[in-house]
Protein backbone atom coordinates (compact mmCIF):
# COMPACT_ATOMS: atom_id res chain seq x y z
CA UNK A 1 0.00 0.00 0.00
CA UNK A 2 1.79 3.30 -0.67
CA UNK A 3 -0.06 6.71 0.76
CA UNK A 4 -0.37 9.40 -1.47
CA UNK A 5 1.82 12.88 -1.27
CA UNK A 6 -1.68 14.42 -1.22
CA UNK A 7 -2.96 12.56 2.15
CA UNK A 8 0.65 13.30 3.61
CA UNK A 9 0.58 16.95 3.05
CA UNK A 10 -3.21 17.00 3.93
CA UNK A 11 -2.16 16.05 7.30
CA UNK A 12 0.72 18.49 7.88
CA UNK A 13 -1.04 21.01 6.79
CA UNK A 14 -3.60 19.92 9.69
CA UNK A 15 -0.90 19.01 12.23
CA UNK A 16 0.46 22.45 11.50
CA UNK A 17 -2.74 24.76 11.30
CA UNK A 18 -3.75 22.98 14.63
CA UNK A 19 -0.74 24.05 16.62
CA UNK A 20 0.07 27.91 15.25
CA UNK A 21 0.00 30.64 17.78
CA UNK A 22 -3.76 31.45 18.79
CA UNK A 23 -4.49 29.56 15.60
CA UNK A 24 -4.39 32.80 13.31
CA UNK A 25 -4.40 32.10 9.41
CA UNK A 26 -1.75 30.77 7.23
CA UNK A 27 -1.15 31.58 3.78
CA UNK A 28 -0.78 28.58 1.65
CA UNK A 29 2.74 30.34 0.20
CA UNK A 30 3.86 30.03 3.75
CA UNK A 31 2.84 26.60 4.45
CA UNK A 32 3.60 25.50 1.31
CA UNK A 33 6.98 26.73 1.57
CA UNK A 34 7.46 25.29 5.17
CA UNK A 35 6.83 22.25 4.08
CA UNK A 36 8.21 22.25 0.47
CA UNK A 37 6.31 21.72 -1.78
CA UNK A 38 4.59 23.12 -4.56
CA UNK A 39 2.16 25.67 -4.03
CA UNK A 40 -0.27 24.97 -6.96
CA UNK A 41 -0.33 21.45 -5.54
CA UNK A 42 -1.06 22.10 -2.11
CA UNK A 43 -3.61 24.42 -2.79
CA UNK A 44 -5.44 22.06 -4.81
CA UNK A 45 -5.04 19.76 -1.26
CA UNK A 46 -6.11 22.96 0.38
CA UNK A 47 -9.41 23.43 -1.50
CA UNK A 48 -10.05 19.52 -0.80
CA UNK A 49 -9.56 20.03 2.94
CA UNK A 50 -11.98 23.31 3.02
CA UNK A 51 -14.60 21.45 0.56
CA UNK A 52 -14.65 18.39 4.03
CA UNK A 53 -15.47 20.97 6.78
CA UNK A 54 -11.80 20.20 8.12
CA UNK A 55 -10.09 23.08 7.37
CA UNK A 56 -11.79 27.10 6.59
CA UNK A 57 -10.05 29.55 4.44
CA UNK A 58 -10.15 33.15 5.80
CA UNK A 59 -10.90 36.25 3.02
CA UNK A 60 -8.64 39.18 4.61
CA UNK A 61 -5.44 41.05 4.11
CA UNK A 62 -4.02 38.57 6.95
CA UNK A 63 -6.51 35.65 5.90
CA UNK A 64 -4.92 32.54 4.75
CA UNK A 65 -6.62 28.91 6.42
CA UNK A 66 -7.33 28.32 9.86
CA UNK A 67 -8.16 24.79 11.68
CA UNK A 68 -12.34 24.54 11.59
CA UNK A 69 -12.23 21.35 13.20
CA UNK A 70 -10.79 20.40 16.70
CA UNK A 71 -8.06 18.24 16.40
CA UNK A 72 -8.84 15.57 18.11
CA UNK A 73 -11.82 14.94 16.14
CA UNK A 74 -10.12 15.07 13.03
CA UNK A 75 -8.66 11.76 12.02
CA UNK A 76 -6.58 9.94 9.18
CA UNK A 77 -9.58 8.42 7.27
CA UNK A 78 -10.93 12.13 7.61
CA UNK A 79 -7.84 13.28 5.37
CA UNK A 80 -8.11 10.16 3.38
CA UNK A 81 -11.56 10.86 2.39
CA UNK A 82 -11.10 14.91 1.81
CA UNK A 83 -8.48 13.97 -1.23
CA UNK A 84 -10.14 11.16 -2.29
CA UNK A 85 -7.74 8.49 -0.96
CA UNK A 86 -10.22 5.99 -0.27
CA UNK A 87 -12.39 4.81 -3.12
CA UNK A 88 -15.06 2.17 -2.95
CA UNK A 89 -13.36 -1.63 -3.87
CA UNK A 90 -14.26 -1.95 -7.71
CA UNK A 91 -13.37 -5.55 -8.93
CA UNK A 92 -12.11 -5.70 -12.74
CA UNK A 93 -14.65 -6.77 -15.31
CA UNK A 94 -12.57 -8.66 -17.36
CA UNK A 95 -14.11 -12.24 -16.43
CA UNK A 96 -10.41 -13.69 -17.01
CA UNK A 97 -11.22 -16.66 -15.52
CA UNK A 98 -13.97 -17.73 -17.79
CA UNK A 99 -11.42 -17.34 -20.69
CA UNK A 100 -8.92 -19.86 -19.16
CA UNK A 101 -11.62 -22.21 -17.01
CA UNK A 102 -14.76 -22.35 -19.38
CA UNK A 103 -17.44 -24.59 -18.43
CA UNK A 104 -17.98 -23.82 -15.18
CA UNK A 105 -19.40 -20.52 -15.35
CA UNK A 106 -21.58 -21.09 -11.56
CA UNK A 107 -18.23 -21.87 -9.83
CA UNK A 108 -16.49 -18.74 -11.85
CA UNK A 109 -19.14 -16.65 -10.24
CA UNK A 110 -19.18 -17.81 -6.76
CA UNK A 111 -15.23 -17.02 -7.16
CA UNK A 112 -15.31 -13.71 -8.34
CA UNK A 113 -17.79 -12.64 -5.54
CA UNK A 114 -15.05 -14.25 -3.10
CA UNK A 115 -12.53 -11.92 -4.40
CA UNK A 116 -14.80 -8.91 -4.33
CA UNK A 117 -16.09 -9.29 -0.15
CA UNK A 118 -12.46 -10.21 0.70
CA UNK A 119 -10.92 -7.00 -0.79
CA UNK A 120 -14.06 -5.35 0.32
CA UNK A 121 -13.59 -6.21 3.75
CA UNK A 122 -10.59 -5.79 3.62
CA UNK A 123 -10.92 -1.99 2.44
CA UNK A 124 -13.43 -1.60 5.55
CA UNK A 125 -11.42 -2.82 8.00
CA UNK A 126 -8.03 -0.34 6.30
CA UNK A 127 -11.02 2.67 6.72
CA UNK A 128 -12.15 1.51 9.81
CA UNK A 129 -8.44 1.47 11.36
CA UNK A 130 -8.00 4.65 9.96
CA UNK A 131 -11.14 6.34 12.06
CA UNK A 132 -9.11 5.41 14.93
CA UNK A 133 -6.28 7.52 14.15
CA UNK A 134 -7.30 11.46 15.73
CA UNK A 135 -4.29 13.64 14.24
CA UNK A 136 -4.20 14.89 17.93
CA UNK A 137 -1.99 11.35 18.26
CA UNK A 138 0.70 12.88 16.48
CA UNK A 139 1.37 16.50 18.57
CA UNK A 140 2.09 17.15 22.04
CA UNK A 141 0.11 16.98 24.26
CA UNK A 142 -1.90 20.55 24.89
CA UNK A 143 0.18 22.10 21.79
CA UNK A 144 -3.13 22.18 20.19
CA UNK A 145 -5.24 24.43 22.94
CA UNK A 146 -4.18 27.34 21.66
CA UNK A 147 -1.36 26.91 19.88
CA UNK A 148 2.16 26.79 20.33
CA UNK A 149 4.31 27.61 16.96
CA UNK A 150 4.11 30.96 15.23
CA UNK A 151 4.99 29.72 11.50
CA UNK A 152 5.76 33.42 10.17
CA UNK A 153 8.73 33.35 12.94
CA UNK A 154 10.96 30.65 12.56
Amino acid sequence: MKISKSVEQGIYVILMLAVQREHTPLKSQLLSQRLEVSDSYLKKILRKLVIAGLIQSVASKDGGFVIKQNVTTITLYDVCAAVDELQTVVMPELHLAAKIFPGDAAHIRQSEALATAAFTAAHDAYCQSLKRVPLSNFLEADSFETGVVDWHQL
